[in-house]
């Protein structure tokens, strides 16, 4: 019996030893693998730098751009569909007007024709309009040689080689039928032609053609003119279109930006929230293993940061629930000096110093998540108010009329970017913080329709100032 009792404090301690060394072997292995997933994090973007924009955000304004890009396509390909389509009919309607307006004249200058004594007269056609429009008439008369030409008036109509009206002229002779076609002028540019047959009044037999050209210029140019007005028209409504399309797609994305920014906000906060007592848990417990003497303290200090932690927990779930709109914020009066006095007292531990300046001021709030606010302010007066390795020196000062507390500490200062926007979040002066700690504070003190203003004090060090309202604010400011 004396042998085993003997043996069991040495199995004790040597087990002991075993679970130190390997405790001691993981934190050595977490230690070297840290810097590798640091970097590993930052390239993957998980952890945003001041004015860095979230790839949600990315993400949306990508989408945002397609949607625009797709209505502009669809944009374009349908006026270019309408706008062709409207210089067809377009076309169809010049060339049945033009042909209108050819077989009018020519049907005019063959009713003007007659024949007195065996011999063709001209006189009606000469004191005719068809003399003198826009429309070039020549009228030939057929012989036992041929065609000839008796009649001419071109117009204002470029000059046509007598070949092109003597080719046209002989065929509708010949055939006794009209002919329409195009013909060259002296430029190569076709002109619009119609041939038609007269005939002999006695005989009735064909004694000539009347052969009508037209001038297509005003036609083309109106034409031109409708397709460069609807070619800018077109343009026009496309980056008007493009423009609302994106609009459209901002605001129609919205929602959902707004949705995916509360869930990053959420998954941000509460990472910060919940590193700080995770962190304490496991750095008790690894002591309290290796000394089993300060065993009772350590149990009592994981008391303390689970307690923090279901703090915590709590805060963030009634946050996520204020801003999706599930509960109202809770207002009642407490005393604002006891709950700094106690966060202090709370946060700043030995070798940190604290001091209270406090007078009895009664606030409307929440105190839970002022509560919250309180604690990143003290914390980062802890953590980052210090000069090299001396402890931190952080001075609370509770205020009424309106109820005000000032966290001040001793140390460098604050950067110009961090006071300039307390509540920007991911903004931090410091390598190792998160920039979310006064982000909180600042979206709690705006909330209770307050202000957190930083800045650097006087002598040295910088301030943080939570000022909340005297009586519950009107409406609740949700960021």
């Amino acid at each position: 019996m004396s042998g085993d009792s003997s043996g069991d404090p040495d199995r004790r301690r040597t087990a002991y030893q075993r679970t130190t060394a390997r405790w001691a072997r993981r934190r050595a292995s977490l230690a070297a693998r840290l810097p590798a997933w640091r970097a590993l994090g930052e390239r993957r973007g998980q952890r945003p730098q001041a004015g860095q924009q979230l790839q949600t955000a990315d993400r949306l304004r990508g989408l945002r751009i397609r949607l625009a890009a797709l209505v502009m396509a669809i944009n374009v390909v349908g006026l270019a569909g309408m706008g062709a389509v409207a210089l067809l009919v377009d076309e169809r309607q010049r060339d049945e007007v033009v042909a209108a307006e050819l077989r009018r004249t020519a049907s005019t200058a063959a009713a003007l024709l007659y024949y007195d004594s065996a011999s063709l007269r001209l006189d009606k056609l000469f004191d005719n309009a068809v003399a003198s429009g826009p429309t070039a008439v020549y009228v030939y008369e057929a012989g036992r040689a041929g065609v000839t030409l008796v009649f001419a008036y071109p117009a204002r109509l470029p000059v046509i080689p007598p070949a092109g009206l003597l080719g046209p002229a002989r065929a509708v002779w010949a055939s006794g039928t009209e002919l329409t076609g195009p013909v060259l002028d002296g430029a190569g540019t076709p002109a619009p032609l119609l041939a038609v047959p007269f005939e002999h009044a006695v005989t009735g037999t064909t004694a000539g053609a009347v052969v009508v050209v037209g001038d297509s210029g005003p036609a083309e140019a109106a034409n031109r003119r409708l397709a460069l007005a609807l070619v800018v028209g077109g343009l026009s409504f496309t980056i008007l279109a493009c423009a609302g399309g994106y609009l459209l797609a901002r605001r129609g994305t919205e929602p959902i930006a707004e949705a995916l920014n509360q869930q990053e906000r959420f998954v941000a906060d509460a990472a910060h929230e919940l590193r700080t007592p995770l962190t304490v848990i496991r750095a008790v417990s690894d002591t309290a293993l290796a000394e089993p003497q300060r065993r009772p303290a350590a149990l009592r200090q994981v008391v303390r940061s689970a307690d923090r932690l279901a703090d915590s927990v709590s805060v963030l779930l009634t946050r996520a629930q204020l801003v999706a709109g599930l509960r109202d914020l809770r207002r009642e009066p407490f005393r604002l000096d006891q709950l700094a006095e106690e966060v202090l007292a709370d946060t700043v531990v030995p070798p940190h110093t604290g001091e209270p300046i406090t007078e009895p001021v009664v606030a409307v709030g929440d105190p839970a998540l002022i509560r919250i606010a309180l604690r990143n302010l003290i914390q980062n007066a802890v953590q980052h108010g210090r000069v090299a390795d001396l402890p931190a020196e952080v001075c609370l000062r509770v205020s009424a009329n309106p109820p005000t507390v000032r966290v001040r500490d001793r140390g460098s200062g604050l950067d110009e970017a961090v006071a300039a926007a307390p509540g920007q979040r991911f903004r931090t002066s410091a390598e190792d913080g998160t920039g979310l700690g006064l982000a909180i504070a600042s979206w709690v003190a705006e909330l209770h329709g307050g202000h957190l203003r930083l800045s650097n004090a006087d002598g040295g060090g910088t301030e943080a100032r939570l000022r909340l309202p005297d009586s519950p604010a009107p409406a609740a400011r949700r960021t």
